[in-house]
């Protein structure tokens, strides 16, 4: 009735299984939280916020041509960079042009548009003033639009995007940050 060929579950056997058990419940308990990251609300200094905002600046609301979204108009330009409302409609330019970028595009944090020359270092506090033909005349304007002071990013995550533009035949950088 009793056969000694088959034996019950062995100490060795007990180890492994609770040894494999354990690793997967580890394994589970590590993981299973990242699985949720997509879903939870993006912070506001995310990259996807930045180049949404690079895009919409040198695409949308300063671009000559919606054919030719890195090619800028000079009068849109420097009604955006001066937030001249005016000069903005003389121009037909974006009905937006003089909002500020963080209302514009609908951020809760700070954000800074700095258009400068390509090989610029540190354009976000040192960019030298641009100087612009419009159909409207010449204008100096500072190349540098932000809803906050840029020392401010100081200890902050910051996200930073660029396109290279085109301003009446110059190339340019634009960079955005976000913070």
């Amino acid at each position: 009735m009793w056969d000694n060929g088959n034996r019950a579950q062995t100490p060795i056997d007990f180890t492994v299984g609770a040894g494999v058990f354990l690793l997967t419940l580890a394994f589970v308990i590590a993981f299973v939280p990242t699985l949720f990251d997509p879903f939870s609300a993006a912070a506001t200094a995310s990259p996807v916020v930045s180049d949404r905002v690079a895009a919409g600046v040198a695409g949308d609301l300063l671009a000559a041509s919606p054919a030719e979204p890195g090619v800028l108009s000079p009068a849109c330009t420097v009604a955006f960079l001066s937030a001249n409302a005016t000069l903005g409609s003389e121009a037909d330019c974006h009905p937006a042009i003089a909002e500020s970028p963080a209302a514009h595009f609908g951020i809760d944090g700070d954000v800074q548009v700095v258009i400068h020359a390509p090989d610029e270092r540190n354009p976000s506090t040192n960019a030298s003033t641009l100087s612009i033909a419009t159909r409207h005349g010449r204008f100096e304007v500072e190349p540098d639009r932000t809803t906050a002071d840029p020392s401010d990013a100081a200890g902050k995550d910051v996200t930073v995007s660029q396109r290279l533009v085109s301003i009446g035949g110059t190339q340019y950088r634009l960079t955005v940050r976000v913070w």
